[in-house]
């Protein structure tokens, strides 16, 4: 399922929103999208996800004009998982997840089975077992997450997107939603997701998009974007690299503030032809 946004020019009014010539979303990857706070990163996820209708340009899913398409259909494909959580409290984590279904569901009914299955493997996903008759005013924030993450999963798509998954949670609790979001590339669902941890980023994204007040500084694979010139001319901060114990993957770590807070960009690498337009090539992240 291929997600790509073409000429985007998007906002809220006033001078604040994004632009960029275009970007192609590396299928069944994890893609972290970062940049410092007011970058622009909720407002292109509203715009690839279809929350928010571009002033100028089309977002494209398998080359179709995403507005253009039904809701029932997109929301079969694609699903957001965004940083409201706070309706439907009186609901259980398994009467909220079956709500993802719903897409899947006409007047006629659905397919019960391949509902019950899918709302099964979410729950699972999202080690939600023991959770599932807990009322949703009863979970930590942490646990909220996961079930709204199950929720967008039901739904069986192809692409989920989530903003600031990870916010407000503890360090473990962080690890152990990125782990599980991490492995849905194993069944061959394209993740983005926003984030503000770039040592994280570093450990469970296999590319980045860089944003820097509402422009594209830099997308590519993570160990091509994440470079100490990129961190240090997008953040303003200082990084060193260590090797990862689970295999050769480079772990970042910020240290300081840059002293100038600006640098050269000639280390802003990344899969560009010239026209702002990623060419998406098979690397060693795509399954196998």
């Amino acid at each position: 399922m291929k997600l790509e946004a073409r000429d985007i020019k998007a906002g809220y009014g006033g001078d604040f929103g994004v632009e960029f010539a275009g970007l192609i979303i590396q299928e069944r990857a994890v893609t972290g999208l970062i940049g410092p706070n007011g970058a622009g990163k909720s407002t292109l996820l509203r715009v690839l996800s279809r929350s928010l209708k571009p002033e100028r340009g089309v977002v494209l899913l398998d080359d179709e004009i995403l507005h253009r398409l039904p809701t029932r259909h997109v929301a079969r494909k694609l699903a957001f998982v965004g940083h409201n959580m706070d309706g439907l409290l009186d609901l259980t984590v398994l009467e909220l997840v079956q709500r993802g279904r719903f897409p899947h569901q006409s007047l006629l009914g659905g397919d019960a089975a391949e509902d019950r299955r899918s709302v099964e493997w979410a729950v699972d996903a999202m080690g939600l077992g023991a959770l599932c008759g807990r009322r949703l005013n009863q979970l930590s924030h942490g646990e909220l997450r996961r079930a709204w993450a199950a929720v967008a999963l039901a739904q069986r798509p192809d692409i989920l997107l989530l903003d600031e998954p990870t916010a407000f949670l503890d360090i473990a609790h962080q690890f152990e939603l990125l782990e599980l979001l991490s492995s849905l590339k194993h069944h061959g669902v394209t993740v983005v997701m926003s984030m503000h941890d770039l040592l994280l980023t570093s450990l469970y994204c296999q590319r980045v998009i860089a944003l820097q007040d509402g422009r594209i500084a830099c997308h590519g694979p993570t160990d091509e974007v994440l470079t100490r010139e990129l961190v240090r001319d997008v953040f303003h901060v200082e990084v060193d690299f260590s090797a990862g114990s689970a295999g050769d993957r480079r772990v970042l770590v910020p240290y300081r503030l840059s002293p100038n807070g600006s640098s050269s960009s000639s280390g802003h690498s990344g899969a560009n032809d010239g026209s702002g337009i990623e060419t998406v090539e098979e690397d060693e992240f795509s399954p196998h």
